[in-house]
C-alpha cells in the first residue's frame, strides 16, 4: 500500500511540476533589442502571465502615431497588457520624443520602447511590407494575431 501511495505522489508531483513549468514558459520566441539606455531587452524581460502587444513602428509614421494615440487614450483598457514598441530608428532622442508625446502622461507601467539596432525584427517576428506591424500575444499562445494596419482599440482588445 505504501508503494502505491508513493507512486501516486511521484506521478502527481510530476504532473503539477510539468504544468507549472508550461505555464511559466515564455510564449514569445527569443528576441533581442535595446532599450533607450542601450541595455539589452529580450523575451526574458516580458512577463509570461500578461498579454503582450509588439508593434514595429517608425516615429515619423502617421499611422504609427495614430495607433499609439488610440492606445494611450484608452490606457485603462491596457493596464494589464505589456506594450512593446520596436523601431529601427537609430536616433534615441527621436524615439523618446515619440514615446513622451504619446505615453508621457499615461499611468501605464508596462510600456517599453526598444531599438532594433541589428535590423533583426523580421527574423524574430516575420517580414511584412505593411505600414504597421502589430503582433498580439496571449499567455500560453505561441501564434500571435497579426495586424498590418492601425486598429481600433476594441479590435485589439478582442485578441488580448
Amino acid at each position: 500500500m505504501k508503494t502505491v501511495s508513493l507512486y501516486f505522489w511521484v506521478i502527481f508531483l510530476g504532473i503539477v511540476g510539468t504544468t507549472t513549468t508550461l505555464a511559466q514558459t515564455n510564449y514569445l520566441n527569443p528576441f533581442s533589442f535595446y532599450d533607450l539606455e542601450g541595455k539589452v531587452f529580450t523575451q526574458e524581460n516580458v512577463k509570461t502571465d500578461m498579454s503582450t502587444m509588439v508593434m514595429l513602428f517608425d516615429p515619423y509614421c502617421d499611422h504609427c502615431s495614430k495607433q499609439a494615440s488610440l492606445i494611450a487614450a484608452a490606457e485603462k483598457s491596457f493596464e494589464n497588457v505589456q506594450l512593446i514598441f520596436v523601431t529601427i530608428e537609430p536616433e534615441t532622442d527621436v524615439v523618446k520624443k515619440f514615446r513622451d508625446e504619446h505615453f508621457g502622461k499615461t499611468q501605464l507601467k508596462h510600456v517599453f520602447f526598444l531599438q532594433d539596432k541589428d535590423f533583426a525584427f523580421e527574423t524574430y517576428f516575420g517580414y511584412s511590407d505593411d505600414a504597421i506591424n502589430i503582433y498580439l500575444f496571449k499567455p500560453g499562445q505561441r501564434k500571435p494575431k497579426y495586424f498590418g494596419e492601425e486598429q481600433e482599440v476594441s479590435t485589439l482588445l478582442k485578441f488580448l
